[in-house]
């Protein structure tokens, strides 16, 4: 498929997307309150865990367990990213312009 074609189809599906959004849906933006509430708590808490994490591999490295701190580092930077997702989702799809 070439550019124009892709460009195509994809404006005819936020145009179908887009209609189907109505205030009656949703009280903040694309999506209803509730589920933009979840993905908030969503996000906090992912970032709260990623914080966690870092924490616990800093100790583990001041420890002298290089292995395991960095094995932490890596699921921190991964519930970080999650956290940075739905943070992205919630300004996409919550936020009214």
């Amino acid at each position: 498929m070439n550019k124009l074609t892709i460009i195509f189809y994809l404006s005819i599906l936020l145009i179908c997307i887009s209609g189907r959004a109505n205030s009656e849906d949703s009280d903040i933006g694309l999506w209803k309150s509730q589920d933009c509430k979840e993905v908030s708590k969503g996000a906090g808490f992912f970032l709260i865990t990623s914080g966690e994490l870092l924490e616990d591999a800093d100790k583990k490295r001041t420890a002298g367990n290089e292995k395991k701190s960095k094995e932490l580092f890596a699921a921190a930077m991964f519930f970080s990213d999650l956290s940075a997702n739905l943070a992205k989702n919630f300004e996409t799809f919550c936020r009214r312009y």
